[in-house]
């Protein structure tokens, strides 16, 4: 059986398109390639408070989706940290099972410097860290890849798209396309070509795939 859950780290209003497009591309490409998916925004954390962290999902197996109105992922096996202050901000291996998880941060550190982050508790879900620099290989818009940074007004209207009114930006831009870049290639579940058609800055995402770090780690008691 094929089944992973998606969960994606970051931070409120400021860096919620982002988060949310990384989440969209992944069920929209497992849907592609045949897999029973869904996309959950956020209703248990509190996603209209500015900076604080938020979670969007995705999930999809080769079997129907049993549980649809749960909206959290408890077993997540995919996390993707938007920003990499996250890493020592929450336990977002709660619930992973042991030596299964595939962590993705966005960060231009070295992997070796951000593991030291990882308490024993969630090095023991740890199967494989990827580490990009999502900032510096996305398309820059106006100086940075940042929604929030480039343009105000652009994340003024792109909050009403929170609630699932229609989303003025394309899906899969900024930092966002590099990210999704470096899970498909790590992760190797989902065609990376096929990823690549939801995506809306390919070259970004291709750079994500080419560029990215990644440590398949065990845990020392293995």
């Amino acid at each position: 059986m094929i089944s992973h859950e998606l969960s994606v780290w970051t931070r409120g209003i400021i860096m919620d398109k982002e988060a949310r497009d990384v989440a969209n591309c992944v069920a929209a490409a497992a849907d592609k390639a045949g897999f029973y998916s869904q996309m959950i925004n956020d209703y248990v954390d509190d996603p209209d408070r500015t900076n604080c962290l938020i979670r969007k999902y995705a999930r999809f197996s080769d079997k129907p989706i049993e549980f649809k109105f749960i909206y959290e992922n408890p077993h997540p096996d995919w996390v993707v940290l938007v920003e990499e202050t996250l890493v020592k901000a929450v336990n977002f291996f709660r619930g992973t099972q042991d030596a299964s998880g595939v962590l993705v941060i966005n960060s231009a550190r070295d992997p070796d410097y951000l593991l030291k982050f990882l308490p024993d508790s969630m090095l023991r879900k740890l199967k494989k860290l990827v580490v990009v620099d999502a900032v510096s290989l996305a398309e820059q818009h106006g100086g940075s890849p940042w929604m929030f940074v480039r343009d105000l007004g652009q994340l003024a209207y792109d909050r009403m798209s929170t609630e699932g009114a229609f989303d003025r930006t394309p899906v899969g831009v900024g930092i966002a396309a590099p990210l999704l870049g470096a899970l498909a290639a790590a992760t190797s579940e989902l065609p990376v070509a096929t990823v690549a058609e939801t995506v809306a800055e390919k070259d970004a995402f291709y750079r994500g795939v080419e560029q990215h770090r990644a440590i398949d780690y065990a845990p020392a008691a293995a």
